[in-house]
Parts: C-alpha cells; sequence; structure tokens
C-alpha cells in the first residue's frame, strides 16, 4: 500500500515538475513567477532544466516501480531542498519578508518528505542488480570531482562559475543544486549496482537538453569575461549527454533491462 502510495506520489509530482520546467522554459509568468525573485532569462531556463530533471526520474520510477532505485534521488531532492531552506530562511529574516521566510519552510519540509521517503526506499529490493561497469564507476567520480568543487564554490559566491551573470542569493542556491546532485552518483558508487545510477544518468540527461541549445545560443550575447565559462559549461554538457545515452540505451553492461 505504501509503495502503491508513493508511486502515485511520484506521478503526480513528476506531472507538476514536467508543467512548471515547460513554464520557466517558456518564461511563462505563472511559472517564473513561483521562484523566489525575478532572475532573468537563462536562470530561468537553468531552473527548468533542473525541473525537468527531477520530473524525469519521478515519472520513471512512479511508473517502473523500482523504488530501489531512487534512493540518491530522494537524498538529491532532500538537500537541495533543505540548502535552499537555508539560503532562503537567514535572507527573509535580514530583509524581513515573509515570503522568503514562507518559502524557506516549503523546502524544509519538502525536505523531510524527501527524508523519509529515503528511509523507506533504501529496504527495497533491487530489481537491476548487475554490477555498474567499471568505466561508469569512473564516470561516477568524475562527476562527484565536478559537482562538489564547482557547488561548493558558489555556495561561497565565488564569481564567474555560471556563464551568464547572477544574483549572490542565486548562486548559492544554484550551489546546494550542484552539491545535491553528487547523491545522484555518491550512492551508486557505495552500492555499485546498475539500478541505482538509471535515475541519476536519466536525469542529467534531461538537464543536458534543456540546457544545450539556448546555452549554444547564448555565445552570440555571452560577455567576453564568460565566455570560457561558457564553452567548458556547454562541453561538458555535451559530454555528459552523451554519457547518459550511452549507459543508458548502448552499453549491455548497463542499458535499460525489465527483468
Amino acid at each position: 500500500m505504501i509503495d502503491r502510495l508513493l508511486r502515485l506520489g511520484l506521478l503526480l509530482a513528476g506531472a507538476l515538475a514536467v508543467a512548471l520546467a515547460a513554464g520557466y522554459f517558456v518564461q511563462a509568468p505563472w511559472a517564473v513567477n513561483t521562484w523566489p525573485w525575478l532572475d532573468g532569462r537563462l536562470s530561468n531556463i537553468f531552473v527548468s532544466s533542473i525541473l525537468a530533471a527531477v520530473a524525469v526520474s519521478m515519472l520513471w520510477i512512479g511508473l517502473s516501480g523500482r523504488l530501489a532505485g531512487s534512493a540518491g534521488g530522494f537524498l538529491h531532492v532532500a538537500t537541495m531542498l533543505g540548502g535552499m531552506a537555508t539560503v532562503l530562511f537567514p535572507l527573509g529574516q535580514l530583509r524581513a519578508q515573509a515570503s522568503l521566510t514562507a518559502y524557506a519552510a516549503g523546502c524544509a519540509a519538502g525536505a523531510l518528505v524527501c527524508l523519509v521517503a529515503f528511509a523507506h526506499v533504501r529496504r527495497e529490493r533491487v530489481q537491476d542488480a548487475r554490477p555498474l561497469p567499471t568505466s561508469l564507476r569512473v564516470w561516477c567520480g568524475l562527476y562527484l570531482l565536478i559537482l562538489l568543487p564547482a557547488g561548493t564554490a558558489m555556495v561561497l559566491r565565488v564569481p564567474g562559475i555560471m556563464p551568464w551573470p547572477i544574483k549572490p542569493e542565486t548562486a548559492m542556491v544554484y550551489g546546494w543544486v550542484f552539491l545535491a546532485a553528487a547523491w545522484s552518483f555518491l550512492v551508486p558508487l557505495m552500492r555499485p549496482q546498475v539500478e541505482h545510477v538509471r535515475v541519476g544518468l536519466l536525469g542529467f540527461l534531461a538537464y543536458d537538453l534543456v540546457l544545450l541549445l539556448p546555452f549554444v545560443r547564448h555565445f552570440e550575447t555571452v560577455r567576453t569575461e564568460l565566455c570560457t565559462s561558457l564553452t567548458i559549461y556547454v562541453v561538458a554538457l555535451s559530454i555528459s549527454a552523451a554519457v547518459s545515452v550511452y549507459y543508458l540505451f548502448v552499453s549491455r553492461g548497463s542499458r535499460f533491462s525489465m527483468r
């Protein structure tokens, strides 16, 4: 019964995330107004990519019923929402903005729900117990070497990480997004079975595909001092998308299997 309710919740949340991702991508006011402050076109597209990653992962788990594979995903979202709460709550107090404080409370509540869900799914039986290919373990390690330093730098408000100008508070929130994403690749290294990495690869593929074309087009208007950052980001997105496609659909050791 709990598993059925969890799958239904994931499907509903995934559908909502799809709608929000589309809204942020096209800059729809009803969507972008759900962000705690106005941030600009590329920032909205970045939020769209995060929502798309979450949506694809939720829908896959909800449809497939492979709850064991969602452990890293729940830790990912819990850390992201919890980190956002640590940014938004002090801002709300400092600026005396009740809306930011309420947003922070909502993020904290969402993080708690995800932790409870993680505690449940971590006991689920793994259906695709194939060992994680050695090459994929290496890629998981490389993702961690990128996500952890980049996320830490942004939480510390180091400028120039993102290829467009962003507010300090936005940088801190994005930093938590990157730090949280590390769980999607740390959990597979701790529990090296294919099922534990699939959610991370699906999510990153969605993230890459949403961002790639807008970032390529951004070369026309990027500031000179941010051109190197944009080049690195586009190269990283291209490689990440290729890695996800290969291990999800091509590699015999990790491609989709309904066994």
